[in-house]
């Protein structure tokens, strides 16, 4: 009892550690750690196995030697009379070094290395001569149906373009920057041959670049001589068609005409603009009088009117009258002369308004006249010059082309006159561009494959790889497996864990091991659970726990048994068989098979003394005969009215409950219970399996008092590096650190 009082001042199970919310963003080490060491065997054998496929890969391959030659390449020396140095033309140093290089890589060269080493002969750059791989046969799938390749005819040409194709593959350029030397690095699988490559390309360039400058000048001279020719003869026809022209449009001097012909324009666009302008007013005013839509007496509120200073006078004359009668008005009757004598005045006054207006509306209509013959007038005569200015620019731009034409023409006669001169003093003085500064030595040493850095660089990429596909694995492994991942993933607290056996003999009687004193270190987990379970119902003296799980064989039975031997060490203790469709209390237990059970019970044909048998420290009721339709037994009023009795001869009362996901007998038995106890075995149910599960429950008003993780390794650690809180007898368990 010392244990069990010790137990019962723990709390059932650790509290989740709480998560400040920057936590999230921190990489956690100790995880990495622990997922790296999780897979360690197997990322070691991983990286061994990519090592070693390496360093026999690399050992196999053929040594690559490399040669260097270096090359200085000069800019062509200044001709005696340079065409660029008269017109100012300079290609600039780096575009010529850099056409250089690329004629050094070029067709032409290599073709003269392949004539000049026979390298058509060589297998080594001659494809169609090297033998024929030993598993070439094997990939050719012609002959598995016994048909045959037809035979290709050998093109010289083909053959030429395949070997200066592995040449070029074989041979690379680097400039030296900010100088005009290049290295000409060729490779080869024998070392002689690589410097004789390098040799060679450079020889070729400067063959190459001698023929091709001798070339150019013999073409360049008898090219340019046939064209002074027609050049002469075009610009002679250029000048005559230039002169003809002049005399037939009578030209001296467009300039002037063109000036005074666009002032004149300028001076009649503004004039046309202004009286548009003017136009557009009277226009307006004109249409409003015109189109009939004014009322009668609504023409003093057009503008022209009310800017006219005598109808401003008359209208102030108007209030001033009017504001008299409106006095008079106050003191007299309408029939008083000086009533009268107001009222006349005022009539007069408004008279002389209307004719004023009317006069100023005439007079608006006439202006409107004027305006529109001005338009027209100044329109015309825009027009006019207009025509006369295209006239005169049409014959401008005619004499500005014929004597461009005739200027371009002399210009070139003149370039190819004196390119002529330049060509023909400098044709003897051709000399070579580029000369060899070192030339290849063979080389001692090969320079791939490096071995080293080969097998370095697999070693790293296996490693990688395989650390890759263990955090993958980890990510993509969704099922429960820590007590962190119950208390996450599930929200239940942790009752408890029990470990994987895997003893075979004790695995045959791991229903009834809580009893043997050898598996102390699973009786003291056992302990925990009863522990937990009994702090969740103190205030009641008689309990009644029921135990599930998701699926079947997550060992829910061997924990409900174990559970309630550990329970009859505290008082008289029933274990029950709610399962009523795969029963095992009865098989585990060694109870006469065809004894009455829970089902006789439900059904009415038997009674409780007949159904309870003696076990060693606790009472069971097997299933008895499985029934057809156990699940409407178990939502009877019978097997409420049978809990109760039962809850009055034992303190205890266990009852081992169907899975979950696969029935809902579970449901109708956790209505009556004090507390459910869900097992849930390591790594085997994805996690929203059992959250649904759960969820299940929860919706049913279970009363679900938390979660015992079973089939856990004694060993293994939780995704921070923790052990998963499971005891042996003098403590935590001696195989965990």
């Amino acid at each position: 009892m010392n244990t069990e009082t010790r137990q019962a001042s723990s709390p059932p199970a650790a509290p989740a550690k709480t998560r400040l919310p920057q936590d999230e963003e921190i990489i956690d080490l100790r995880q990495i750690f622990h997922v790296l060491n999780s897979h360690r065997w197997a990322i070691i054998g991983f990286t061994a196995a990519v090592t070693l496929v390496a360093i026999l890969v690399v050992f196999s391959m053929t040594p690559i030697y490399q040669a260097t030659a270096t090359l200085q390449i000069e800019q062509e020396q200044a001709k005696v009379l340079s065409i660029e140095e008269v017109y100012g033309i300079d290609g600039g140093t780096d575009s010529y070094l850099n056409t250089q290089f690329e004629v050094l890589k070029s067709r032409g060269v290599l073709e003269k290395v392949v004539n000049k080493l026979d390298l058509l002969n060589n297998p080594e750059f001659n494809g169609r001569l090297k033998e024929a791989p030993w598993y070439e046969g094997m990939l050719d799938w012609r002959s598995w149906f016994g048909l045959k390749e037809p035979e290709a005819l050998e093109d010289p040409g083909m053959i030429m373009r395949d070997t200066i194709n592995i040449l070029a593959d074989s041979v690379s350029i680097e400039p030296v920057r900010k100088t005009q030397i290049v290295k000409i690095h060729a490779q080869s699988e024998k070392p002689q041959l690589a410097a004789k490559i390098a040799n060679a390309i450079a020889n070729a360039y400067i063959e190459s670049y001698m023929e091709s400058k001798l070339a150019l000048t013999l073409n360049a001279t008898d090219w340019m001589q046939g064209r002074m020719g027609e050049l002469s003869e075009k610009l002679k026809v250029a000048e005559e068609e230039l002169q003809d022209y002049r005399e037939q449009e009578n030209l001296i001097e467009l300039e002037g005409v063109l000036n005074a012909s666009s002032d004149e324009l300028k001076a009649l666009t503004n004039a046309l603009v202004q009286v548009r302008s003017k136009l557009a007013v009277s226009e307006n005013i004109y249409k409003q009088i015109r189109s009939g839509a004014m009322r009668k007496g609504d023409s003093q509120s057009l503008q022209a009117v009310l800017k006219h200073p005598l109808i401003q006078n008359l209208k102030q004359e108007e209030s001033k009258v009017e504001r008299l009668v409106t006095d008079l008005t106050r003191r007299y009757g309408p029939k008083h002369p000086k009533m009268i004598s107001a009222k006349s005045e005022l009539e007069s006054i408004q008279q002389n308004m209307n004719v004023q207006i009317r006069n100023i509306v005439e007079g608006v209509e006439r202006e409107y006249e004027i305006d529109k013959a001005n338009e027209r007038s100044l329109s015309a005569a825009v027009e006019e010059l207009k025509q006369r200015i295209q006239v005169t620019n049409r014959k401008e731009f005619r004499l500005r082309a014929l004597e461009r034409e005739v200027q371009t023409n002399k210009d070139l006669y003149d370039a190819f006159f004196k390119r002529i001169q330049e060509t023909s003093a400098t044709s003897d003085l051709q000399t070579a561009n580029a000369r060899i500064v070192d030339k290849a030595f063979t080389p001692k040493i090969p320079v791939k494959p490096k071995k080293k850095l080969i097998v370095a660089v697999a070693m790293l990429m296996g490693l990688l790889i395989s650390c890759g596909i263990a955090f993958l694995l980890e990510m993509l492994n969704n099922t429960i497996r820590t007590t962190r991942d119950v208390e996450e993933k599930l929200n239940l607290p942790v009752l408890g864990v029990l470990p994987k056996l895997t003893d075979k003999t004790v695995l045959d009687r791991v229903f009834n091991l809580f009893p043997d004193k050898k598996q102390a270190a699973f009786g003291e987990a056992v302990r925990t659970i009863r522990t937990s379970v009994n702090l969740t119902a103190m205030d009641q003296q008689h309990r009644l726990f029921t135990v599930t799980s998701t699926v079947p064989g997550e060992g829910k039975s061997s924990v409900a048994s174990n559970l309630a031997l550990s329970l009859g060490q505290l008082g008289k203790t029933l274990l029950v068989d709610c399962d009523l469709r795969r029963p095992v209390v009865g098989k585990n237990f060694n109870i006469k098979g065809g004894s009455v059970g829970l089902a006789n019970l439900l059904a009415g044909t038997a009674n409780v003394s007949e159904a309870v048998h003696k076990l060693e420290g606790i009472d069971a009721i097997p299933c008895g005969m499985v029934p057809p339709n156990p699940q409407e037994l178990l939502s009877t009023e019978r097997f409420a009215t049978l809990l109760k009795k039962l809850r009055e001869h034992y303190d205890y009362v266990v009852l081992d409950c169907p899975p979950v996901q696969n029935v809902s007998d579970v449901l109708m038995v956790s209505r009556h219970c004090d507390g459910l106890v869900y097992v849930v075995e390591a790594g085997r149910m994805q996690s929203n399996s059992v959250s649904a599960a759960v969820g299940r429950l929860l919706q049913a008003r279970a009363p679900v008092t938390g979660a015992v993780l079973n089939k856990i390794n004694p060993k293994a650690r939780d995704t921070y590096g923790y052990n998963q809180g499971y005891y042996d007898s003098t403590g935590y368990y001696s195989g965990a650190s």
